[in-house]
């Protein structure tokens, strides 16, 4: 390079008063790195200052470099122009700021500039195009912004650019493709945008290119594939879109490839086998696809290898196993199926493998166990079973192993004791089984355990206390029995203790009180008894305490009172007594207190929202007395207040201040009085206000009308007075409102037409007056409507025959209506329930009501009517104080004389006894294209008996058959199925197989043909449950036509429905297509329907107990129907209802998880009154020795959880078992619900995500694991019709999963 002669004024003395002015416009010129400049000293012997001559004259300055000097100032003040021979200049490392001046293009002789790592910002100036010399520029980690200048294209001697770590932004100049003398080229962490130039491709002789983390979008070039010397080629952390180019396996000389962090498409090209160079490959965090090449096994050298977070499919390659100086390798979080394949043990040099969150399948490899540099491994979140292999004990350098959420059983192996490094040990969510080995307690190391949700039985361990160092300790949800160790007040350090939902039984140990670190306490849901010990006022740390569901007694220690930093404390459902502390009041930071269904008494603590931050206060049913808390009154926190069922007494009028937060308060059945505040419409979030059972007074407030998110309003049995507001009709959400038992007089607003969303409408028991409304027609959701014990008048609408979704009941008894019955009426084909008593109506009962198939009670007495009953099944066997004290009513109703319509005929044989009830129908069209019941009580038995019994066949037909012969319609049956030939077995099960069979009237019915065994079931219960199904009448239930009961010959005659099982076509990739969200949700409706009314509306209760996939079919129209009654059980009052196990496995709700058989040695028990080892896993025969089997109690809620369970089905199109075992796990947080639906349909239309939202919401609470939590059918049903859930304010795909579940209905 030449460099101009210098002039005698540049000489070095002049160039040295030029750097002392410059020192002299710093903020810290007396810095001792720059204590050397004076001009007492020589100028060329200051500190960072190089001077060389030029040409053999006088020495000038050819350098300046102050890196780290801690400088503070601007260059600005710096005269460059009098610098003309500086060939470098270092700056980098101190405090510079402001810009860059453009006299800087003085320094023609530049060659390096370093001024990186300051506070420089501005633009870069187009000047730097004037420094042709320049090889080197460093501008990194400043402030610079705005584009880079294209003219930087001209600095061709360039080799070096870093302008990383600014704020650049706009493209990359295409015109740095000029620099082919470029050999590093930084330009990361800016805010670059657009694409890549394909220009980069003609810098032949770069070496490291890195332009990650920027905002570039588009494909990589696939010329970059000619920049074969490139050793680092780094472009993750941008929205790069497209394929890998497969031109990337030419770079043959690379080193690093990090291309992760994108939006990359397509598979992995098998050419970067070809980089056999490679120590790094990293293509995580992209949408890459496909299996993983083979090839990457040729990659010899490569020590890092992670392809983690895509949609790679397939299996892992063995010649993964080539890469023997691999120390790490992440392929989780893919789709990555198949087993570990066992070559992966010659990866000796492995310090970290991860293959978690995949569908690895079979066991895990013992060939693992040769991985001794092993640190992490983690296999968790796949499909793995088997046992865990020994082997892995053997892994002794191992800190962490994590293997939860898989299907492994067998027993935790005791020689993962031998693991003495580990600090985290997840097995958490499997189905390990046995005892907790006490050799876990060798691992003095440890900071988290968690071996949750598993099948553990046993005591814990009591040296799990030897863990010292222990955080967290996860033991919940197992079968683990005995009592808590003493010896766990040990763990002084731990933070997280867990150990809910087991059978742990005996008292809460004192020494607890010794864990002062701990911040969460959860014992819920055991068997625990005695108080709770006082020490537990210790732990002044504890943020959340869990006691509830417990037999815990005594009081609530007032040491609680020193826990203030309790955000959470539930007791829910235990036996404790006495009052609640006043020191509570000292928690300032409680959110969250549970103390329901206990025995508390006394006053509740006036402070107990001192802090202002509690949100929900759950004190239901107990005894507490005395006034509201006075801190309630400005608790603007809350969001959910329970007060039902105490003994409160105060004059709530100015007790309840105004609270923008509140969900749901219920203050019903206390001894509140006082008038209902206008203050409450200001709550503009409330869903749910309840005060029924109470003293109130006054009226309701207009200003109710106010509350837009309202959806409950129950005011039930006060003293309320006054009219009802006409503005309660602009509640638009408005599902449930109840006013009933009141002193309400006045009319029924016409506003009410409004409440479209209006599924309960109760006004019974008050002194409203006038008549009932035409427009509550407009009511289209109207599922109870209630207007009893009134002083209604006029006539009933016939408007009312058109709310199709009114089931519950219609009850209009107890007023002034006259008139005739509208035939409309008969309109409402699903209504269950029907009182018209105690009024003055006149005329006939319609002959239309004989269609309303789902009617089971209708209450016409105490009217003026007179004429025939309808013919209908109802009628038949109604109560004969239905029909009382009317005119003149007649038919085929006991106590009610004949109206000469019924035909019986009595046939007698010297073989059979055959009795015959004909129903004639009432003549007309329209019945006479319905289907009509028949029932024949008839002998099936063949042979001679040695006595004469009667036995029954009941067939039900179409058509009306007036001399049918019993014996006829089962030799119909037995000749159209060829005596129940294999050809015509549609299905079959547990208890029997299905058959279609064709009679000659071509009716198609469905005959199930009970196995022998069914011989087994006791012959009276048998007739007792078909005549209970025979009540059955609801529009999603298979109808009952028959049976025929005899020694030889157990069947029974179904309706047929067309499209088979739910299960089945769920099952088919042809029919699935047609199950759209549409008709998924209402399927689901159609069984929560007839759940509803089996459990609420027959009288008995009637549970099926196998609810199943298998169990609904579906007919053409996709509507649904319940089958299979082969083990419901009626529910009486007066009986125990103890009955044999039933339900299909994966539907029933959990109990324990025994296995092996049932000693036949238990036959030796001769006192043995009760038996129960239901809800297991026990297989093998039912040893003779025993007189009884194993019993389980029957009742609704094991139908809820099994309906849950179909929701789930439904809504994810396989079996929900996966999902159940995970909900629990801490991965819940970050699933989202789209991810769980069925993937071969398209997802929810915008009008369809609020009824899927609240599908998923009512499933999960079906099936929560305490029966008492689950809601009732009837509760669900009447959900279904309103459709009302909490708003979730983000869009449907990114609702997580946890957020369903934690929702309450």
């Amino acid at each position: 390079m030449v460099v101009a002669a210098t002039t005698a004024s540049s000489t070095v003395e002049s160039q040295a008063r030029v750097l002392l002015h410059w020192k002299s416009t710093l903020q810290n010129p007396h810095t001792q790195q720059l204590s050397s400049w004076s001009l007492s000293n020589h100028t060329c012997m200051w500190y960072g200052i190089t001077c060389t001559e030029i040409n053999g004259g006088p020495p000038v300055i050819t350098g300046i470099s102050l890196p780290r000097a801690g400088l503070v100032g601007k260059l600005d003040s710096l005269n460059f122009s009098a610098l003309p021979s500086l060939t470098r200049l270092h700056l980098r490392r101190n405090y510079f700021f402001a810009t860059i001046p453009p006299s800087i293009s003085t320094l023609s002789a530049l060659t390096s500039l370093d001024l990186s790592h300051n506070h420089l910002s501005g633009n870069l100036s187009i000047a730097f195009a004037r420094l042709s010399n320049l090889t080197e520029i460093d501008l990194s980690s400043n402030q610079f912004a705005n584009a880079l200048p294209p003219d930087i294209g001209q600095l061709k001697s360039l080799r070096a650019l870093r302008l990383s770590q600014n704020n650049l932004t706009g493209p990359i100049p295409p015109t740095l493709g000029n620099l082919t003398n470029l050999r590093l080229l930084y330009l990361y962490r800016n805010q670059f945008s657009g694409y890549i130039p394909r220009e980069l491709g003609n810098l032949v002789n770069l070496l490291d290119l890195n332009i990650s983390y920027n905002n570039l979008i588009g494909p990589i070039p696939f010329n970059l594939g000619n920049l074969i010397k490139l050793r680092t080629l780094y472009l993750n952390n941008n929205n790069l879109s497209d394929r890998i180019p497969r031109e990337l396996g030419n770079l043959v000389n690379l080193r690093n490839l990090e291309i992760s962090e994108n939006q990359l498409l397509g598979s992995i090209p098998s050419t970067l086998g070809n980089l056999t160079m490679l120590n790094t490959l990293n293509l995580f965090t992209n949408h890459l696809s496909g299996t993983i090449p083979h090839e990457l096994g040729k990659l010899s050298h490569v020590y890092e290898l992670a392809i983690y977070k895509n949609q790679l499919s397939g299996s892992i390659p063995s010649t993964l196993g080539n890469l023997t100086m691999l120390d790490t390798l992440y392929l989780c979080t893919n789709n990555l199926s198949g087993t570990i394949p066992h070559e992966l043990g010659k990866l000796v040099n492995l310090h970290n493998l991860d293959i978690s969150e995949n569908q690895l399948s079979s066991s895990i490899p013992s060939i693992l166990g040769n991985l001794t540099m092993l640190d992490t491994l983690y296999l968790y979140t796949n499909n793995l079973s088997g046992t865990i292999p020994h082997e892995l004990g053997k892994l002794v350098n191992l800190h962490t192993l994590y293997i939860s959420e898989n299907q492994l059983s067998g027993s935790i192996p005791s020689i993962l004791g031998n693991l003495t490094n580990l600090r985290l040990l997840y097995l958490h969510i499997n189905l390990f089984s046995s005892n907790i080995p006490h050799e876990l307690g060798n691992l003095v190391n440890l900071l988290d355990l968690e071996i949750s949700y598993n099948n553990l039985i046993g005591p814990i361990p009591s040296n799990l206390g030897n863990l010292i160092n222990l955080k967290t300790l996860y033991l919940d949800v197992n079968n683990l029995s005995g009592t808590i160790p003493h010896e766990l007040g040990n763990l002084v350090n731990l933070r997280n203790l867990e150990i809910s939902k087991n059978q742990l039984s005996g008292s809460i140990p004192s020494t607890l009180g010794n864990l002062t670190m701990l911040d969460i306490l959860y014992l819920y849901t055991n068997n625990l008894s005695g108080t709770i010990p006082h020490e537990l006022g210790n732990l002044v740390n504890l943020r959340n305490l869990g006691l509830s569901e417990n037999q815990l007694s005594g009081s609530i220690p007032s040491t609680l009172g020193n826990l203030t930093n309790l955000i959470e404390f539930n007791a829910l459902n235990n036996q404790l007594s006495g009052s609640l502390s006043q020191e509570l009041g000292n928690h300032t930071n409680l959110v969250f207190l549970d103390m329901s269904d206990n025995n508390l008494s006394g006053y509740l603590p006036s402070q107990i929202c001192k802090g202002g931050v509690l949100q929900h206060l759950v004190v239901a049913n107990n005894y507490f007395k005395g006034p509201i808390p006075s801190s309630l009154k400005n608790c603007s926190s809350l969001f959910r207040v329970r007060l039902d069922g105490n003994k409160l007494n105060e004059n709530i009028s100015e007790a309840f201040g105004i609270y923008p937060k509140l969900d749901y308060i219920d203050m019903s059945y206390n001894q509140l009085y006082g008038q209902i505040s206008s203050s409450w419409a200001y709550c503009q979030n409330l869903t749910s206000f309840k005060v029924s059972g109470n003293l109130l007074t006054g009226s309701i407030p207009s200003e109710f009308g106010k509350l837009a998110q309202l959806q409950l309003l129950d005011l039930s049995s006060n003293q309320l007075a006054g009219e009802i507001p006409k503005e309660l009709g602009t509640m638009s959400l408005l599902f449930n409102l109840t006013l009933s038992g009141n002193k309400i007089f006045g009319i029924i607003p016409l506003e009410f037409r409004k409440l479209s969303n209006l599924q309960i409408l109760d006004l019974s028991n008050n002194d409203i007056s006038g008549p009932i409304p035409k427009q509550l027609e407009d009511c289209i959701n109207l599922r109870t409507l209630k207007l009893g014990k009134n002083k209604l008048n006029g006539s009933i609408p016939s408007q009312i025959g058109g709310l199709e979704r009114l089931q519950d009941v219609l009850d209009l008894s107890h007023n002034f209506l006259e008139g005739e019955i509208p035939s409309q009426l008969a309109g409402l084909t699903y209504l269950i329930s029907l009182n018209l008593s105690h009024n003055n109506l006149s005329g006939a009962i319609p002959s239309s009501f004989g269609s309303m198939l789902s009617l089971s009670s209708i209450d016409v007495s105490y009217n003026n009517l007179e004429g025939p009953v309808p013919k209908s099944k109802l009628f038949q066997n109604a109560q004969a104080e239905w029909f009382i004290q009317n005119k003149g009513l007649c038919g085929e109703v006991p106590s009610l004389p004949s109206c000469g319509s019924t035909t019986v005929s009595i046939r007698h044989s010297t073989k059979n006894h055959i009795i015959l009830f004909a129903i004639t129908p009432t003549l007309g069209s329209l019945v006479l294209l319905g289907m009509f019941a028949i029932i024949i009580a008839a002998l099936c038995r063949r042979g001679k008996p040695a006595e004469q019994k009667d036995n029954y066949v009941i067939i039900g037909d179409i058509f009306s058959i007036l001399n049918f012969d019993g014996r006829v319609a089962y030799d119909y049956i037995i000749d159209a199925s060829e005596n129940f030939d294999e050809k015509y077995c549609i299905g079959g099960g547990t208890y029997g197989k299905v058959y279609k069979v064709e009679l000659p009237m071509k009716q198609v019915v469905a005959v199930k043909k009970l196995h022998p065994m069914e011989e087994v079931f006791d012959e009276k219960s048998f007739k007792s449950e078909i005549q209970a199904l025979t009540r059955i009448r609801h529009r999603n239930i298979v109808k009952l036509h028959g049976f025929c009961s005899n020694p030889v010959c157990k069947f029974l005659i179904y309706q047929y429905i067309e499209k088979e099982s739910l299960a089945s076509n769920l099952r088919s990739q042809e029919t699935v297509e047609d199950l759209n969200w549409e008709r998924r949700v209402r399927i689901i409706k159609d069984v929560a329907h007839a759940l509803s009314y089996m459990h609420h509306d027959c009288n008995p209760s009637i549970v099926h107990r196998d609810i199943s996939s298998n169990n609904i079919l579906l007919d053409s129209d996709f509507k649904a129907y319940l089958s299979d009654f082969g083990t419901a059980r009626i529910l009486r009052s007066d009986l125990s209802n103890w009955s044999m196990l039933a339900g299909t496995v994966g539907y029933t709700a959990p109990g324990n998880l025994l296995t092996g058989s049932i000693p036949s040695e238990f036959g030796k028990l001769a006192q043995l009154q009760l038996l129960d080892l239901s809800s297991n896993q026990l297989a093998g025969e039912i040893p003779k020795e025993l007189e009884l089997s194993y019993t389980t109690k029957a009742n609704e809620k094991c139908d809820v959880y099994s309906f849950g369970i179909i929701i789930l089905e439904i809504i994810m199109g396989k079996h929900p078992r996966d999902l159940i075992s995970s909900l629990s796990s801490s991965n819940i947080q970050q699933m989202l619900f789209i991810d769980v639906l069925d993937q071969r349909i398209s997802p929810p239309t915008a009008y369809m995500v609020k009824e899927v939202l609240l599908l998923a919401i009512i499933a999960f609470s079906c099936i929560h694991g305490t029966p008492q939590a689950r809601p009732t059918m009837q509760r669900v049903s009447h959900l279904f019709m309103s459709g009302n859930i909490p708003t979730i304010h983000e869009p449907f795909n990114s609702i997580k999963l946890h957020q369903l579940v934690e929702f309450s209905i």
